[in-house]
């Protein structure tokens, strides 16, 4: 009889992973100078080397924006939060909505 993983085993493989995007992610902001159909390739090889399946092209595209422009795209909280996460090069503004 096998033993089923628990749902604590699950979700610790989930964030596991997330924070291996995470990193993947980082790093290519870090090393910055692509443009965003060759963050697209480094995004993707980096992905499948690292055995975490594929991903959707919209979302490949969305988040290769982002680090084309020199912001990490943040895949959870969990992931931010266990990862150096580097601040974006595009300035935000922070305002209050009433």
């Amino acid at each position: 009889m096998t033993d089923m993983p628990s749902e604590r085993d699950l979700e610790d493989v989930a964030r596991s992973r997330e924070a291996r995007l995470q990193t993947i992610i980082n790093d290519l902001v870090r090393e910055g100078g692509r443009s965003q159909p060759e963050v697209v390739q480094a995004l993707t090889a980096a992905i499948e080397s690292d055995g975490l399946g594929t991903r959707p092209e919209p979302w490949l595209d969305a988040v290769a924006d982002e680090i084309a422009q020199g912001n990490a795209y943040v895949v959870s909280s969990h992931a931010a939060q266990v990862t150096d996460v580097p601040h974006p090069s595009t300035e935000t503004p922070s305002e209050t909505i009433d």
